[in-house]
């Protein structure tokens, strides 16, 4: 498995630093007309299609390593289209050019510069150094058994993002079943009735607060960004050998019934995907085997034993009350109840997650 970790160009000149920037104009130039290129007129890694452009700041080197990462982004952009039946119009890059050793070199450095990254720029065949230091959060990943750091990054104007490769590891054969339901209110709910984030609300209201594009939005985002991942490490990884999610896909599009305004302006600052994505690498750092199961009626299902009745009645927003047995449960609990039985019913055990009817 993959780590990447972000490292600060705070330290690098004034002089390097408009090199960098220099470098990514050209850089993003080039993409982007690959991109346009592409679009109507498929091509490959290849001379011909590297022939396109003609006029470019860029080593020859760096122009083939716009047009795979083009390549890249328009493969992805038009398999998403094909997937969600939905008209795509042609993307724009404005993003970190994603780059290999050709193009840079990681080495150790001394004193309080604990860490060295030499990048070739515009000017071909000299590379800039550019002093920094290791993160917390780099070290830890380093100090894992079998690590090893990767020759290459993705670069930005502030920051260069580094990748740690780790070594699989078996699954863990022991530890119990658990399911979650993830939420927009309470981030995290699980099967034995825990709520972890209870105060997403508050951040999620802060990001509708935002001007978009402010200063304030972006710094909204990071506290969203920092607090999911907070949230997230304090499930019971060391307890869990398998965690059963919801398959969530398409929770952002189209206007349900159940899916009014308020409903879809509140649900706008929830990034599922984000917290998915977490989920996926906690547990692969754990060990824990991952399960995603049908969403569909999980939180309007009765988890009672004997019951299972299923209606749009039983959840009464943040309370379940089954029609048919009376039995009462906080909604997102029951949530995750019917993921975990999904989930044991998936593994093919004979274990049964339904409490005992309510009386």
């Amino acid at each position: 498995m993959r780590r990447a970790v972000k490292i600060t160009l705070k330290f690098a000149t004034q002089s390097k630093r408009d090199k960098i920037n220099n470098l990514l104009e050209a850089y993003r130039a080039a993409v982007n007309f690959y991109i346009r290129s592409l679009w109507n007129t498929p091509g490959r890694l290849d001379k011909e299609t590297l022939a396109r452009l003609d006029r470019t700041r860029l080593s020859a080197r760096y122009k083939s390593q716009a047009l795979k990462q083009a390549l890249e982004t328009v493969v992805a952009t038009k398999k998403s289209a094909k997937t969600i039946k939905k008209y795509v119009s042609i993307p724009k890059f404005h993003g970190s050019a994603t780059l290999d050793s050709k193009f840079v070199t990681i080495e150790e450095g001394h004193g309080s510069f604990d860490l060295i990254i030499r990048l070739s720029t515009l000017n071909s065949g000299q590379r800039i150094v550019l002093p920094t230091r290791k993160t917390r959060i780099l070290n830890k990943w380093l100090a894992y058994p079998g690590a090893r750091l990767i020759q290459g990054c993705s670069l930005s104007e502030n920051q260069i993002t580094l990748f740690i490769e780790l070594p699989d590891e078996p699954l863990r054969t022991t530890g119990s079943v658990l399911g979650i339901d993830l939420g927009i209110n309470k981030l995290v709910s699980t099967s034995d009735g825990n709520h972890y984030g209870r105060d997403f609300k508050l951040i999620r209201n802060k990001i509708n607060r935002r001007k978009p594009g402010s200063k304030g939005r972006k710094r909204a985002y990071a506290e969203r960004t920092n607090y999911i991942g907070r949230t997230l490490n304090q499930l019971p990884w060391n307890e869990v050998a398998v965690l059963g999610v919801e398959a969530l896909h398409d929770m952002k599009r189209g206007k349900k019934p159940n899916r009014g305004k308020t409903f879809r302006r509140a649900l706008a600052p929830w990034t599922y995907r984000q917290a998915i994505t977490r989920i996926g690498h906690k547990a692969q750092e754990n060990r824990v085997r991952l399960v995603a199961v049908d969403p569909r009626n999980t939180s309007r299902t009765c988890p009672a034993s004997g019951c299972g009745t299923v209606s749009k009645e039983n959840r009464r927003g943040e309370n379940f009350v089954c029609v048919s047995c009376s039995h009462t449960a906080d909604s997102d609990t029951v949530g995750a109840q019917n993921v975990l039985a999904r989930t044991l019913l998936f593994l093919g055990s004979v274990e049964s997650p339904r409490q005992n009817k309510a009386m």
